[in-house]
């Protein structure tokens, strides 16, 4: 509070008590405000920021790295350019990846396997690999592939879906094994690298 602040208000209260010993008994007694001790800082001036400047960027579907480009060689000069990494591939594109969450035997059709699909697309019918952490890898082949319970001619990046194998035994899987496209994948360790 400023000082002006401060005697403005040690006049209002005495203003207010002097009105309030005509309405009763009470004794209008003086309030005296000491001046602060230290002086109060003043308030800093407001900081403009400079404003941003957009980079217009070329739209890309899949992953990109950044490159700094300077044009001229003053540090202020330059521009940001995205290119696509050569090295890594959209999702859409990879071979199809699937970890399992869950596993259920359907009597006399097959083993069927749940979990969100992280690359690639899968059409009924397609060969696949199980893919386990100790390096065991089981071929099986695609009966269905299910989303909410309902047959679907493929299954894409991003679905929740349900997986009919044949040729699996259900007591040799566990969740957390890889669902992969066939003979795409050297080792589970491979397979997984694509999921992070």
């Amino acid at each position: 509070m400023s000082r002006e602040q401060i005697s403005k208000w040690g006049i209002t209260i005495t203003v207010v008590m002097s009105l309030l010993s005509g309405c009763g008994r009470a004794s209008p007694t003086p309030v005296v405000i000491a001046p602060a001790s230290t002086p109060i800082p003043a308030i800093p001036p407001a900081v403009v920021l400079p404003r941003a400047t957009a980079v217009p960027v070329t739209a890309t579907t899949g992953p990109v790295s950044v490159q700094l480009t300077t044009t001229t060689p003053t540090p202020t000069g330059g521009t940001l350019t995205l290119e696509p990494s050569p090295t890594l591939q959209a999702p859409i594109d990879r071979p199809f990846l699937m970890k399992i969450d869950r596993i259920s035997v359907v009597v006399g059709r097959g083993t069927l396997l749940e979990g969100r699909v992280a690359n690639g697309t899968l059409q009924a019918n397609s060969d696949v690999e199980i893919l386990g952490s100790q390096n065991n890898v089981i071929s099986a082949t695609v009966l269905a592939t299910l989303i909410s319970n309902v047959m679907r001619d493929q299954v894409t990046v991003g679905d929740y879906a349900s997986i009919l194998v044949g040729g699996v035994e259900a007591t040799d899987l566990s969740p957390g094994m890889l669902l992969a496209e066939a003979d795409k994948f050297k080792s589970y360790e491979e397979a997984l690298q694509q999921l992070q």
